[in-house]
């Protein structure tokens, strides 16, 4: 018979910006949480992904003094891992690696999905490194987006970041006399010029999603130009919210909850982007109740037939 009292569940939420590890006793008390490094499965790869995430996990364990033997189940909402051929993929490599076999494996946005509405219909906007909106209605999950950063990811932090290059480089061409806050602070904060931008880009593998908060603030402090990709940045996820509309139907009103890095906290992106929101009256921007993380160990705890439905 097991001990309950010393039984835990581990749960992970990993995406290009940061790596959430949590770990709850039987009661949903935190035992242990740490941020790691961020890893996206779509960059990463297969082999890489399941290896980095279980040093994390390994390591965890370590910190908190606790046996594997233990756990209950392990959830684990992986960025990019949006083929169930790529889960059931990393499912077989995590067991490998950790030699353990109760874990689930499902995207980043279905945890954050369920952690934010325990179950229950609602929204998820997804916007760190990348972008992905999940919603669920009338018992159907549907995604908007999600593409990945080379075809599409509106709104992202590599968005921002890839616009504000494009559109500063532009303004090099111009030979303007009078730089942009924006170029200005690419220059200081980065080194980034139109000397050598290739250079940083395509050889010193510059991790471009590093330039949106730049813009963001410098937005803020009223550079046309960063305002100019606010505005576009803005309008890219407020379309997935008019995509999801059109294609479920959905008259009724529904709450949505924002998670990643450019849109959870309060900014003059996040603020256009909720009073877009109230604009079209049907939805209803709430707080989410739980973490991504713990919403992978809600999932794995309750074994939830929510990620066995088909995803519209």
């Amino acid at each position: 018979m097991k001990n309950i009292s010393n039984r835990f569940y581990i749960g992970i939420d990993s995406g290009g910006t940061k790596c959430e590890l949590l770990i709850t006793d039987i009661r949903n008390n935190t035992i242990y949480s740490k941020l790691y490094k961020g890893i996206h499965f779509s960059i990463a790869g297969p082999l890489i992904y399941p290896k980095v995430i279980s040093k994390y996990i390994e390591s965890a364990l370590r910190s908190a003094n606790l046996n594997l033997r233990n756990c209950d189940a392990i959830g684990i909402g992986a960025a990019g891992a949006r083929e169930v051929k790529d889960r059931t993929k990393l499912k077989k490599a995590f067991e490998k690696k950790l030699k353990y076999k109760d874990i689930l494996v499902t995207t980043d946005a279905m945890t954050a999905l369920y952690g934010s509405f325990e179950g229950n219909e609602g929204m998820i906007l997804i916007c760190g490194t990348g972008s992905v909106l999940y919603g669920y209605s009338n018992g159907e999950i549907t995604r908007v987006g999600g593409w990945g950063r080379i075809i599409g990811d509106e709104g992202s932090g590599y968005w921002i970041g890839k616009r504000a290059l494009n559109l500063v480089m532009k303004e090099y061409d111009r030979k303007s006399k009078n730089k942009s806050l924006l170029a200005r602070r690419l220059l200081d904060d980065f080194g980034i010029d139109n000397k050598n931008v290739n250079e940083k880009i395509f050889h010193q593998n510059f991790e471009i999603q590093k330039i949106a908060p730049l813009v963001i603030e410098s937005a803020g402090m009223k550079c046309s130009l960063s305002r100019s990709i606010v505005n576009e940045a803005v309008s890219g996820l407020i379309e997935h919210l008019k995509t999801f509309l059109e294609v479920t139907g959905r008259k009724e009103q529904i709450s949505i909850s924002f998670t990643g890095s450019i849109i959870e906290n309060s900014n003059i992106l996040s603020d256009k982007l909720k009073k877009e929101i109230r604009e079209l009256k049907i939805i209803k921007v709430t707080e989410k109740k739980h973490s991504s993380a713990f919403g992978a160990i809600l999932l794995a705890k309750e074994k939830s037939e929510i990620i066995n439905k088909k995803i519209n």
